[in-house]
């Protein structure tokens, strides 16, 4: 059974268990894609989120997988936007479903008017048409017309306005890149609008991209129109100018409505213009036709995925069931173009349904070996190009087109260059620096290329102005580069954003030093002109991902990847991070650069020891440390110390950790270097509150807070705080805990510090479940959870986890606590945590022993095995308070079983390492003693 005929049965299954068809849906299509393998996954929200936002047009709309619920739970969610058709339909396309499937009667009585009309038409449709009947065989509006609501709703409010006030425009330019489908919108427009002007309609090709063609000329168009208007030949002036006047004068009493196709420029249509207050004109051109003075433009784009995937299977004639992840790879080769769309699915119509996997196999080889550096042998980009066309029709000839009629030769050197431009968005002041000219010129060259349709201007707020050429134009400029024979065009310009985007970290540095990156370079910038320099690297993060591959082997490549890798991994981008650290390695021993190599390694460590891995980071670390003995490289020792130090203590060896962090201490003192001295104190702060020393560990921190206030290093100044607020949390002093998470919070939203901002919140919620605000505990440790399952930080996660479980314990449900827990402690495991271990076994314990009531009972045996394997660890590692804990749990355990001997035992020796590490429990267990009876 195929999936198209699974997917239905399962939903109906799953409906009448009770689940909304949203939800039936998301877990019917988990199923249908493990069907046949031996594991079962289901489809999560998050794996929803994922695909949900690469169908999504804007991908800057994007969602995470609690949305995806919202959307199941909708209208039943408070505070929310409406459920639209537009998701519908891309929720749809992820599931292998039509979107009327996933409305039931709730979302009916809450759906807006006219989206209840759409969904009843849809249902009609859909139980009309014969079961089994090819989706190429449902009758279109107009044919092979698919989508464009939205511009077919603007043009719509537009045309009736015009029929309303006859002072409104009268003339309305649809414009965009080659093959976009502006002349299909024209057609459809038409044949939908055309009826409401009474003395007819008229269309005119005025072939201003047609191969093999010249623009027809104004006075040759003028003499059509009259004739078609009832015009006799003879009474035709010659000239232009007197037909145009005739024309228009002609006009003046008419309500027509025009179409202009395919206008190559302002001045091939201005005489055309009737001028008529009743009548109305669209023109579609490539070019934005800005001298056509009042005329309103319509901007077109290339498809969303969801339109441009029903395109391909109308045209293609593919029956239900279809490869949908085939189809997926050749809209996503094809940039949702409809015209290569159009042209691909000729040729799946004539050779059959199996031409869809061979055509989505080539794609995905070409596409992969055309992001190579080398590009070695055949051009994939010719190759791909070749795959969209057919007898004379093709995408190559609708750009080239576009591309000779440029005539400037640096206008065309420049289209060259952004085929083989390394990111999908391009700035003025990017294209000033790969292109060596000013600011100025570059926006001049811009909007000179907006204005051919050769780049699109990216929506949003982004500052400054953002612009994108359409994919398949992009792999015919390559082409044109090839055929150029120019090789060395792609180098310089790789060469020159390295340079440019080299100088642009530099000044990020003094906002935040980069000490793990190792650049020699002195950053004297401003702090606004550091924060803006940041603030560029985020934004560009994708071109320069993209560019450092392609450029050469230096010392100022890999000294970018060392700098952009150290930014990354503060916002989170580990992944990304790893890679730059390791290509950064990877150059500098190629140069035979040990102290190059010493930097990126001791970064890829650092990425290690945050994702858990604190074995492979100590044979980095340690590695880096011998190299900076070798050297007598002071700065790298130091720097090395206190990361092996940061693994040390997390994995519960603290005399290794205290050790190293002196030794870090001395050297940094000795050298007189403030900023490894308080990365040193701040590291002793760590080791000394995990082993329960909280006067000694808040005399560090206060050191450390102490020299990051007077570096002004934010990050620096951010950590310490959290440390602080770690040691006084401890002790009881919440308020003062709070204030210090808050500090730390808001500093690491002003950098981007996203471990920070989760490390902080997370503080926030161990806080506010101490003095009972329950609702603000979750939602700071939810947002604590958020963050570091984006980030991959799996201590955060482990530790928020830990928290949501107490709250869950607190109000009674423990199976959510028990849940909870058992991540926490899966993780803890993972990435060797001890303490994580011994808080989540002893919550497991303390969610068992609440349903004790004799010792013969599983509950109790479960108690006690949890309690017992916390006690264990805690004193393998010296942990006091973990150890007291232990007993004190224990010790509850014997009273809930009655065996009080036992319970007094336990209890006394919790009191006594209480009271001698001067933990506030030590109060507190006295009180519960005297309440309990022993």
């Amino acid at each position: 059974m195929s999936d198209a005929q699974l997917l239905p049965l399962l939903v109906g299954e799953l409906r009448q268990l009770g689940l909304r068809p949203r939800a039936a849906w998301r877990y019917a299509a988990g199923l249908a894609r493990t069907c046949g393998r031996r594991e079962i996954a289901e489809l999560t929200l998050e794996d929803v989120a994922e695909e949900f936002n690469e169908h999504r047009t804007d991908r800057r709309r994007s969602v995470q997988g609690n949305q995806i619920s919202y959307f199941e739970r909708w209208p039943a969610v408070r505070n929310g936007t409406r459920l639209t058709i537009e998701i519908l339909e891309v929720l749809a396309a992820v599931y292998g479903t039509t979107w009327d499937e996933l409305v039931d009667t709730e979302d009916l009585e809450h759906m807006a008017p006219g989206d209840v009309d759409r969904f009843r038409d849809a249902v009609a449709r859909r139980l009309t048409i014969r079961a089994g009947a090819p989706i190429a065989d449902l009758p279109p509006r107009e044919p092979n017309f698919i989508g464009r609501r939205e511009a077919v709703e603007e043009l719509g409010q537009r045309i009736a306005t015009h029929r309303r006030d006859r002072n409104a425009p009268s003339v309305h330019v649809i414009h965009g890149h080659p093959g976009v489908g502006k002349t299909a919108l024209a057609r459809f427009a038409e044949s939908l609008f055309a009826p409401r002007y009474p003395d007819g309609r008229i269309w005119v090709d005025l072939h201003g991209y047609t191969p093999g063609q010249e623009p027809r000329e104004p006075a040759d168009v003028l003499e059509q129109l009259l004739l078609e208007i009832g015009v006799p030949r003879e009474t035709i002036p010659p000239d232009l100018a007197r037909r145009s006047d005739k024309w228009r004068n002609a006009m003046r009493a008419k309500q027509m409505y025009l179409t202009f196709d395919n206008a190559p420029d302002s001045d091939h249509v201005r005489d055309l213009l009737p001028l008529s207050p009743g009548s109305l004109v669209v023109i579609t051109s490539r070019t934005h036709l800005t001298k056509l003075s009042g005329a309103d433009p319509l901007p077109l784009e290339a498809m969303n995925s969801v339109e441009a995937e029903q395109l391909l299977v109308r045209l293609a004639g593919l029956p239900p069931g279809y490869d949908r992840e085939a189809a997926n790879q050749i809209v996503r080769t094809a940039g949702n173009l409809p015209l290569a769309l159009k042209l691909i699915a000729g040729h799946i119509a004539y050779h059959g349904e199996s031409m869809l996997a061979s055509f989505a196999t080539d794609f995905a080889e070409l596409t992969e070996r055309n992001k190579s550096a080398e590009r070695a042998g055949d051009s994939p980009a010719r190759h791909i190009l070749d795959k969209f066309s057919a007898e004379d029709e093709s995408v190559r000839t609708a750009f080239e087109m576009s591309y000779r009629r440029l005539r400037d030769p640096d206008l065309q050197r420049l289209v060259r260059l952004l085929g083989s431009f390394p990111g999908s968005e391009i700035t003025a002041e990017i294209l000033g620096a790969m292109a060596a000219i000013s600011l100025d010129e570059a926006k001049n060259l811009i909007n000179r290329l907006l204005e051919a349709g050769l780049l699109d201007a990216v929506a949003g707020p982004n500052h400054p102005s953002r612009y994108r050429m359409h994919d398949l134009n992009r792999l015919c400029a390559q082409l044109e580069a090839e055929l150029e024979r120019q090789p060395e065009d792609r180098r310089v310009m790789v060469e020159r954003i390295v340079g440019h985007s080299l100088s642009v970290a530099r000044q990020a540095a003094t906002l935040r030093p980069f000490d793990s990156a190792g650049s020699r370079h002195i950053a004297t910038s401003s702090l606004d002109a550091a924060a803006h320099a940041r603030e560029w690297l985020s934004r560009e993060r994708e071109l320069l991902l993209g560019c450092l591959p392609l450029a050469g082997i230096s010392s100022d490549t890999a000294e970018l990847a060392r700098l952009l890798a150290c930014h990354l991994c503060s916002l989170g981008y580990w992944s990304d991070a790893d890679r730059l650290y390791d290509q950064a390695a990877s150059i500098a021993d190629q140069l035979a650069e040990p102290v190059g190599r010493a930097w990126a390694v001791l970064g890829l460590g650092r990425i290690q020891r945050l994702r858990g891995n604190h074995e492979k980071a100590a044979i980095l670390f340690q590695e880096v440390h011998r190299t900076g003995v070798t050297l007598s490289d002071r700065r790298i020792q130091v720097e090395s110390l206190c990361e092996l130090g940061q693994s040390e203590w997390v994995t519960g060896l603290y005399g290794d950790a205290r050790a190293h962090f002196q030794e870090a201490l001395g050297i940094s003192r000795e050298f007189g270097h403030k900023q490894t001295e308080c990365d040193a104190l701040e590291g002793l702060s760590q080791a000394e509150r995990m082993a329960s020393r909280y006067q000694m560990a808040e005399t560090y921190s206060k050191e450390a807070l102490a020299i990051a206030a007077e570096l002004t290093d934010l990050e620096r100044l951010g950590t310490a705080q959290w440390g602080y607020a770690e040691v006084v949390r401890l002790w009881g002093r919440f308020d003062t805990a709070k204030e210090r998470y808050l500090m730390a919070q808001r500093i690491a939203r002003s950098i981007e510090h996203r471990k920070m901002e989760g490390d902080a919140l997370r503080g926030l919620g161990h806080v506010e479940r101490m003095v009972g605000n329950v609702d603000t505990a979750r939602k700071r440790y939810e947002s604590a959870l958020e963050i570091g399952r984006r980030i991959g930080d799996q201590y955060s996660a482990e530790w928020s986890l830990w928290g949501l479980g107490n709250l869950a314990r607190a109000r009674g449900d423990h199976e959510e606590a028990r849940d909870c827990f058992r991540e926490a402690y899966v993780i803890a495991k993972l990435i060797d945590d001890p303490l994580g271990q011994i808080h989540t076994l002893r919550g497991l314990g303390h969610t068992y022993r609440q349903q004790v009531d004799r010792t013969e009972t599983e509950n109790y045996r479960m108690a006690q095995r949890n309690y017992e394997e916390s006690l264990s660890i805690a004193e393998r590692i010296g942990d006091q308070l973990g150890t007291a804990d232990g007993l004190r749990a224990l010790g509850k355990l014997a009273v809930r079983v009655g065996d009080h001997d036992t319970a007094k035992d336990m209890l006394d020796r919790a009191y006594q390492l209480y009271a001698e590490i001067e933990s506030p429990c030590a109060e507190l267990l006295r009180i519960e003693r005297a309440k309990l009876g022993c």
